[in-house]
């Protein structure tokens, strides 16, 4: 009898040595499986984090020049720009290449600055619509 019941136990404890390694395979198989994913999602989580540091450089670069836009030294010079206003503390030099073209060939004509005194308001009208 002992020899039938040796058998028997033999047999079972090879089923459950087999049974054993199975469960060791699956979970070992589980647990690749999730490292796997944790890579995967700590690798979004980088890209999204790096994608995020980009955004936000962009938008303060945007700020900045969103400030410098709403700034007083930009609408200055917007409106000296588009409407030819200046400061009163400033003067306004006007420079015509053939007047300095034709200074350069006659020495002997009057400076830029008296030609400009010398004409009327209503002659220097004439000559910015209708000169050039």
């Amino acid at each position: 009898m002992r020899n039938s019941n040796d058998k028997e136990n033999s047999w079972l404890i090879r089923i459950i040595i087999f049974l054993g390694c199975v469960a060791v395979v699956f979970i070992f198989l589980a647990i690749s499986r999730e490292t796997y994913r944790k890579n995967q999602v700590q690798d979004e989580i980088t890209k999204l984090q790096e994608e995020a540091k980009k955004i936000q450089g962009d938008n303060m670069h945007l700020a900045d020049k969103i400030a410098y836009l709403e700034g007083r030294d930009y609408q200055e010079k917007e409106i000296r720009d588009k409407l030819n206003l200046q400061d009163p503390k400033e003067s306004v030099v006007i420079i015509d290449p053939g007047m300095t073209q034709k200074k350069l060939e006659n020495e002997s004509a009057p400076p830029a600055q008296e030609l400009l005194i010398k004409q009327s308001n209503a002659q220097k009208w004439w000559n910015y619509f209708f000169k050039y």
